[in-house]
């Protein structure tokens, strides 16, 4: 495949905005007169680690945007556009572009995203992509360091169903008496998250501290709550889980894949008790589901997170690391 005509077909119809001079340029100009900040993310997903050779590519280029967007949706602000950088080894043929370029585009009109530039060049062996995606706003970010003592902590929508999904694709004959519906929607789950966009508003109103559930649950509460230099209180019995994610971990019997296996791209955050009301309210009229999981504690110089008996969470055979 030649780069030129990829970047032409395929990838120039994206670049919708001007200030991605239309692609014809190697670089590209963001007009910020009206804007005091540009916010700024970037992730890499890789074959193999991320997404698998069999993927269908629109569901590929699907979680590779969400799982940016979901960054700069925790933070309060609304993505603009972004940056694209592919690297490919000659397993990738013309069809997977179009159908990769084809999932972008389904979710450019979504997440009313643009593409502003990037890079296509060829690999050895596999397929990466990464993605810097960014925000053009007025309004400062909501950043991880904020929570104070006696706030509620929060998550949106219910978390585990992509550790567990992802347990389902490797093991297929593990489904534990899950009929295929259930099974189906917690696959979906892993290759494709769904950040909620509905947030922006919520957090920028209401939110003290505020970061995406990346690498699971419990791992990022023990993240926000070191940003913060805090100890979190959780109750356990609190954390939300779906219909299809309760019925596998009830025959399962280790809830830890679901709290601390990653993947879910929800947000968790602080938020000081006065706004509890008022909070609730906002989230039931834009229809979001929330659910309050804990509290802020004191200032600690080592911030860890208990539950609600004051025993420490540790880590577990779920956690994943890229280095090991």
């Amino acid at each position: 495949m030649d780069e030129k005509f990829i970047i032409k077909k395929y990838f120039k119809p994206l670049a919708n905005s001007k200030d991605s001079l239309q692609l014809r340029d190697d670089v590209a100009c963001i007009n910020v007169a009206d804007e005091k900040y540009i916010v700024s993310n970037q992730d890499s997903l890789v074959m193999g680690t991320h997404f698998f050779e069999n993927d269908d590519p629109i569901y590929i280029a699907k979680k590779s945007l969400r799982v940016n967007l979901s960054d700069l949706i925790s933070k309060g602000v609304t993505p603009y556009g972004y940056f694209l950088s592919l690297a490919m080894d000659d397993t990738i043929d013309e069809n997977w572009i179009k159908l990769f370029a084809q999932g972008l585009a389904e979710d450019q009109k979504k997440y009313n995203i643009t593409l502003l530039g990037g890079d296509t060049v060829s690999a050895p062996h596999g397929l990466f992509i990464t993605i810097n995606m960014l925000s053009r706003t007025n309004d400062s970010i909501i950043k991880r360091s904020g929570a104070c003592y006696g706030d509620d902590i929060y998550v949106t929508g219910t978390i585990g169903n992509s550790a567990i999904g992802l347990h389902l694709l490797k093991n297929k004959n593990d489904n534990l008496g899950l009929d295929q519906l259930d099974i189906q929607k917690l696959i979906r789950k892993y290759h494709l998250p769904g950040p909620r966009h509905k947030v922006i508003h919520l957090i920028k109103k209401f939110a003290s501290s505020s970061m995406d559930t990346t690498d699971g649950l419990i791992n990022d509460l023990l993240v926000l709550a070191g940003s913060s230099g805090r100890k979190f209180i959780i109750k356990k019995n609190l954390i939300p889980h779906s219909i299809s994610a309760k019925k596998f971990l009830n025959n399962y019997g280790d809830f830890d894949i679901a709290l601390y296996g990653g993947d879910d791209y929800e947000v968790i955050f602080t938020s000081p008790m006065k706004f509890e009301d008022k909070l609730n309210e906002y989230a039931k009229k834009i229809k979001l589901k929330i659910t309050k999981i804990g509290k802020v504690g004191s200032v600690s110089k080592n911030p860890k997170l208990f539950d609600e008996n004051h025993t420490e969470f540790n880590t577990s055979y779920y956690t994943f690391k890229h280095f090991k």
